[in-house]
């Protein structure tokens, strides 16, 4: 088994729902939609058809929901770890950075304010689809062999929840200031960072990955 951090990035949210994250976890949307979650449909959900609609079909209506869209009801989150790209013609690899990619989703390309949460999930090197407590390495194509337009979105994907001991922290990335930083060829910053006094330090433990940046 392989402790794993990752970033999820959030938008549309504000900084008491931020904070309240950091003590409740980050649930899927599946969860926020029906709560309390039923327990005993959580094995029906976490099938290989709904981690393929997550990863490629996530805004379709899904005929299983009423045509609802997809991500209404999925128990999966997406999260990013960064990825490595390889460009034949050029002959190089290129780096796709964890917190940019997860910045680009909160911010909604760029759009809105957005926040990212460290944190860290179990992976084991297989597809382990209806097992919650792991989570499964989309971005890995020797696991994941069949293509997707997406990734290299670097996803990790995690299933219901990421408890609070495994969330770090928050940063608050206002759109404005992250503007402002590129424009004048800085290095983009948050503007706030508020750490989990609930965090239990993956590197207590064993065989920690960390990000790609």
């Amino acid at each position: 088994m392989i402790i794993q951090k990752v970033i999820k990035g959030i938008g549309g949210i504000d900084q008491d729902i931020a904070d309240r994250i950091l003590q409740t976890g980050i649930t899927c949307r599946w969860w926020q939609e029906v709560d309390p979650l039923p327990q005993h449909e959580v094995p029906l959900r976490l099938t290989d058809r709904n981690l393929t609609w997550h990863q490629n079909r996530y805004d379709d209506p899904d005929p299983q929901e009423g045509n609802r869209p997809f991500n209404l009801r999925t128990p999966f989150i997406s999260t990013t770890a960064g990825t490595v790209e390889r460009n034949t013609f050029l002959k190089t690899n290129m780096i796709q950075p964890a917190w940019v990619e997860a910045l680009r989703f909160a911010t909604d390309v760029w759009s809105r304010d957005g926040y990212l949460f460290y944190c860290y999930v179990f992976i084991i090197g297989k597809k382990s689809i209806g097992h919650q407590l792991f989570a499964e390495e989309l971005r890995e194509l020797n696991i994941y062999t069949g293509f997707s337009p997406f990734q290299p979105e670097g996803e990790i994907t995690a299933k219901i929840i990421i408890p609070p001991a495994q969330v770090e922290k928050v940063e608050y990335w206002p759109i404005d200031k992250l503007l402002d930083d590129i424009k004048r060829g800085e290095v983009p910053s948050p503007a706030r960072t508020v750490n989990n006094s609930l965090f239990l330090p993956p590197e207590d433990y064993t065989n920690v990955r960390d990000l790609l940046a």
